[in-house]
């Protein structure tokens, strides 16, 4: 039996709904993530209105956006990564002296 499920999602209010196979435990982040994705597009709808902007052109920004956002928070993580690999080394060490 297959720990995936097809559900529809729908990023774009009032249009399109995508199949999406996804990991049965993935269900509430996903679902979570395109709720975002509707508030974010009604929001950058709501500013971008007088340039009447196409929907292709709203999501663009939003995937340039999201991307950013990406990006810095994985640029955030390293000092962290970092500092675990070095503690987790450091402890290998000393079980290894044992």
């Amino acid at each position: 039996m297959s720990d995936e499920i097809l559900i529809q999602l729908e990023v774009i209010p009032g249009e399109r709904k995508y199949p999406v196979w996804i990991k049965t435990e993935d269900e509430r982040l996903v679902r979570e993530a395109a709720k975002l994705l509707r508030q974010k597009f009604n929001a950058y709808k709501q500013t971008f209105s007088e340039a009447k902007l196409s929907d292709k052109d709203l999501l663009a920004m939003m995937a340039i956006d999201i991307a950013t956002s990406h990006l810095r928070l994985e640029e955030d993580t390293i000092p962290f990564t970092t500092k675990i690999r070095q503690l987790s080394d450091e402890l290998e060490d000393l079980l290894k002296e044992e």
